[in-house]
């Protein structure tokens, strides 16, 4: 993975995945999310004392996006329920798909 790139996968909850190495890519789908689309973050952030951290999750009524990092995979949002992965792979279209190569 490219370090600019934005990539949606399927997680091991079978749900939706986008993920980045970008730091500032990750900060402008949390704008998006809170400030677009009116997700509200809740929930405990847990530094990354050895190869992940936790951060609070993403929420708007019944939908919850999970937020992390992990050396693996970089900074990711995973879908929890059908709602919230039908919302985030029409996000990634929207604002992650765009300029990627057909690769």
């Amino acid at each position: 993975m490219r370090d600019s790139v934005i990539e949606l996968q399927t997680a091991a909850n079978g749900f939706a995945r986008v993920t980045t190495f970008t730091f500032w890519q990750r900060i402008r789908l949390g704008l998006l999310l809170m400030f677009r689309y009116g997700f509200w973050r809740w929930g405990i952030w847990i530094p990354p004392i050895t190869d992940d951290a936790i951060y609070p999750e993403f929420n708007r009524g019944k939908k919850r996006i999970f937020a992390g990092w992990d050396n693996w995979f970089g900074y990711d949002l995973i879908a929890t329920d059908p709602d919230s992965d039908l919302f985030l792979r029409s996000f990634y279209e929207k604002h992650c798909r765009k300029g990627r190569s057909a690769s």
